[in-house]
């Protein structure tokens, strides 16, 4: 199965901006799983283990992340999910859309 998160913001480097774009990746998920990232015109693909952090948006109550080739989400309260919000729109001029997805094969 397909995991399509379409709007997350990718840390490759602390020293880097993130990649902002679609990330994807067949299930299931470990530090060598390949993942594709898409922004604009460019595909990135990559290994788990080469991302620092990736950070989206489940719904209007939970963030996502992949750290260290796992996936892990938040339950968070009303206060601290609306920090996170405002952090990654600081970051990124916008907030982040909800954007996780399963596809079958």
């Amino acid at each position: 199965m397909t995991v399509v998160l379409r709007d997350a913001m990718t840390f490759l480097s602390k020293d880097v901006d993130p990649i902002v774009g679609a990330v994807s990746y067949d299930k299931p998920l470990n530090t060598n799983t390949t993942l594709t990232i898409k922004t604009g015109n460019k595909v990135v693909t990559l290994l788990a283990k080469q991302v620092l952090l990736a950070i989206f948006k489940l719904d209007n109550k939970e963030f996502g992340f992949i750290f260290k080739g796992a996936p892990y989400h938040s339950d968070l309260n009303k206060e601290v999910f609306n920090k996170w919000n405002k952090a990654t729109k600081k970051m990124l001029g916008r907030e982040l859309k909800q954007c996780f997805l399963e596809v079958r094969p």
